[in-house]
Parts: C-alpha cells; sequence; structure tokens
C-alpha cells in the first residue's frame, strides 16, 4: 500500500548482504595490488600508504601492511639520520602521526595483535617516546574491557619502560578485581608483579577467597587460588582453615566441582602432614567422578592413587 515501507525478506537482506561484502572485497583487492606494484625498499607512494590506511582501519588484522608501514618509517628515520639540523623535528610529527593513527585502527578490533605490535615498535624507535601517555591509555583501555589481555601484555612492557612501583600496580590490580573478579587476564597479571612469600600469600589467600565465595561457579579465581596453595610458606594452620571454609562454601554450592577440587588441591599436601586426609581425598574424587562424569576417567585415576600426594594439576582441563 502507498506510504508504507517495504520489509526485506530475509532471502532480500542475505543478498544484499554478499552484494556489500563483494564490492569491498573487489575494493580490497585493488588496495592490496596498488600497495604491493609499488612496494620498494627505497621509496613509497603517498597515495600506496593512505591506502594502507583505509583497510587498516577497516581490518587491523593484515600484517603485511603493517609491515609494509613499518619499512617506510624505516625509510623516514634513515632520512631523517642524513638531515643532521631538521631531520628529528620532521622525523617525531610522522612518528605521532603513525601513533595517533593506530588508535583509529583499535574500535575496530581493540584486540589486534597488529596494532598494538606496530604502536609499542613505533614508540622503540621514537626518538622521544612518551611512555607515560602510553601508560594512561592502557588504563583507559583496560577500564572499557579489563578482560582485554593484549593490553595487560602492553601494560607489563610499559612497567619496565616507566619504572613503576610494584605498590601502584598491585593497587591497581585490586581495583580491577574489585570491579570484575571473573579476569583471568587481571589474576594472570597480578601473578607476574611478585613473588608470593610469607609477608603477601596471606593476603593473596584472602583476596582470592573473596573471590571464589563471592562467585564459586567461575573458574577464573580458582586457577589463581591453585597458583597460591603451590607456594610452599603457606602454614598447615592455613590449609586446614581453608579447608573448613570450603565445607562451608559446599553446604552452599553442593554441586559446584570447583570447591571438591580445591578441596582435593588441599587435601594433596595435607596427607604428607596428617594421612587421615587421605580417606578424604578418596571421598572427594568420588563425588568429582559424579559431578563431572567427562573426567571420570582422570578422577579415578587420582583416585587409585589416594593416599600419595596426588598431583590434579589438570583437573580443570
Amino acid at each position: 500500500m502507498h506510504g508504507r515501507l517495504k520489509v526485506r525478506t530475509s532471502e532480500e537482506q542475505k543478498a544484499l548482504k554478499q552484494k556489500e561484502q563483494q564490492k569491498k572485497l573487489v575494493a580490497y583487492h585493488l588496495g592490496m595490488n596498488k600497495i604491493l606494484s609499488t612496494r620498494n625498499k627505497d621509496s613509497y607512494e603517498p597515495e600506496s600508504l593512505q591506502i594502507s590506511s583505509q583497510i587498516l582501519i577497516a581490518n587491523p588484522d593484515v600484517y603485511t601492511l603493517w609491515n609494509y608501514r613499518k619499512e617506510i618509517i624505516l625509510m623516514e628515520i634513515k632520512k631523517s639520520k642524513t638531515d643532521e639540523i631538521e631531520g628529528e623535528d620532521k622525523l617525531i610529527p610522522f612518528l605521532e602521526d603513525e601513533i595517533k593513527f593506530t588508535e583509529q585502527c583499535l574500535p575496530a578490533n581493540p584486540k589486534s595483535y597488529g596494532v598494538w605490535h606496530h604502536r609499542y615498535w613505533i614508540l622503540l624507535n621514537h626518538p622521544k617516546p612518551n611512555w607515560e601517555k602510553e601508560f594512561s591509555l592502557c588504563t583507559r583501555y583496560l577500564t572499557m574491557d579489563d578482560r582485554n589481555f593484549h593490553v595487560w601484555d602492553y601494560r607489563r612492557l610499559l612497567v619496565n619502560k616507566i619504572g613503576i612501583t610494584l605498590d601502584h600496580e598491585l593497587k591497581f590490580s585490586n581495583e580491577r578485581l574489585n570491579v570484575n573478579f571473573s579476569n583471568y587476564s587481571s589474576w594472570h597479571y597480578r601473578s607476574t608483579l611478585r613473588n608470593l612469600d610469607k609477608d603477601c600469600v596471606d593476603f593473596e589467600l584472602d583476596l582470592v577467597k573473596s573471590a571464589v565465595f563471592t562467585d564459586p561457579a567461575d573458574s577464573s579465581a580458582w586457577f589463581y587460588l591453585r597458583w597460591v596453595l603451590s607456594n610452599p610458606s603457606i602454614k598447615k594452620l592455613a590449609k586446614e582453615e581453608l579447608l573448613d571454609a570450603f565445607e562451608q562454601l559446599e553446604e552452599l554450592e553442593p554441586d559446584c566441582k570447583w570447591v571438591i577440587l580445591a578441596k582435593c588441591w588441599l587435601t594433596g599436601s595435607l596427607v604428607l602432614n596428617d594421612p587421615q586426609y587421605a580417606e578424604k581425598q578418596m571421598d572427594f574424587y568420588k563425588k568429582l567422578a559424579t559431578l563431572d562424569p567427562l573426567r571420570k576417567g582422570m578422577y579415578q585415576h587420582y583416585l587409585k592413587n589416594a593416599g600419595k600426594q596426588a598431583d590434579p594439576v589438570d583437573e580443570h582441563r
């Protein structure tokens, strides 16, 4: 009827999408052919550089183009060294523009290896890199998505460049975990900051204990707990208290396999000090075989070795 908008059918939508994709594919091939045909180790065409920018903004994972841009940057660096008066003054704006360009690529894929690697490479070749600004960028992106492990890795590189203190990074880690306990990257980053010792292990145990009690079904904190429990400075009494705490948690979450697994980890080391824990460990593995039938064979294997110090390091797989 007149005045009524036509609603496209699913087949029409599919055909329209395929047509758009085909247009993009043709443009991509034309652009790549233009770039590769003008690629030269001694000079470059500004038009080809601009085309590479257009492609990378749409798809920042074309590694060939990042390598192409590196070649151009090296040309500009070489050129700057021949001009002792204005060489550096001309090079720095060029590099700053390239840094800004990488930020234009991140919205398409904030977890692009190519973007973050290229950005760091530019700074390594920058006469006057602003590492503090990069560090602020990391904080901003981790606030937007604290599971972006690329940014966590990037931040780890910058910490060494800037000389950020351990206390500062531990505080930042605390803040991100308080926002979201379910964060593998943040827990892992925390494990790289320092070696556990008797002065800090109790704090780490309390922190991860709060996390697992907040959300027992989330696996990220349990992995960190497994790492903390591997530290030899944890005393027998602390393990026993933690075991009692997990007994209470099991009453609230009787079907959570992670609680039972943690009890296995604890009794595995306690058996060395007190054989009575071997029988408890056998009961835990029997229950796990019921709760997690896909790994039943593995639990039965550990069950046969109960009474010894079984090492269920792969139980989470």
